[in-house]
């Protein structure tokens, strides 16, 4: 089994560079491939009326559960041993980092339990990183794209914290700092240029796929 973690701030380029890798012919190439998306890893709390550390821990371990099972396969099996190629290849969009960031005031430690089972799943993180000085006008031309919902949200969230910009520059730093805290093996990748195919590259080269 190996497995990576994709984090980044909003409008840093996750799910363009999903798309990018799922173009890649080292992924087609995988014979097991599995992508939990935001919307299991995160947004599948946004129904709750308490949304705290708890909850998204709950949520959390849903998603292990979901690895858990077919590691278990997999050391069951000679057929999916690393060396067959046919292990499983699993990519996470948005897990711990943004879940401690969210809604555990920033706190990294308190997910510790989480870090370390995705490192006990073979599981690596990358941060997709924007220049501080062009994430305003990055999260300015996402904020046109989106879906009043979205758009909703967002102004919600600048009456709560100021402007949104700076905000985001302060969660990106809070991204890069939790990779001197994680376990599992890490790197970030400059995405300001959006150049998704070569942010997909350098991620594949890293995850050694």
């Amino acid at each position: 089994m190996t497995g990576l973690l994709l984090e980044g701030i909003v409008a840093s380029g996750k799910t363009s560079v999903i798309r990018a890798i799922q173009a890649l012919p080292a992924w087609q190439r995988r014979s097991s491939k599995l992508l939990l998306s935001e919307f299991f890893t995160e947004r599948a709390n946004e129904h709750l009326r308490n949304r705290d550390a708890d909850a998204y821990r709950a949520l959390m371990h849903k998603n292990l559960r979901i690895l858990d099972a077919a590691r278990q396969i997999e050391m069951a099996s000679p057929l999916l041993s690393e060396e067959s190629g046919r292990e499983l290849c699993y990519l996470l969009e948005r897990f711990h980092f943004t879940n401690a960031i969210s809604y555990a005031d920033g706190l990294l430690e308190t997910y510790r339990d989480i870090d370390l089972t995705l490192a006990r799943l073979n599981c690596r993180v990358v941060v997709l990183l924007v220049e501080e000085s062009m994430v305003s006008s990055r999260v300015a031309e996402v904020f046109r794209q989106r879906g009043q919902a979205w758009q909703a949200y967002q102004k919600r969230l600048e009456e709560k914290v100021g402007d949104l910009g700076t905000h985001y520059v302060g969660v990106q730093r809070a991204f890069v700092s939790g990779l001197k805290w994680t376990s599992m093996e890490h790197r970030t990748i400059d995405a300001t240029d959006k150049d998704w195919r070569r942010c997909a590259e350098e991620i594949l080269e890293f995850w050694r796929i």
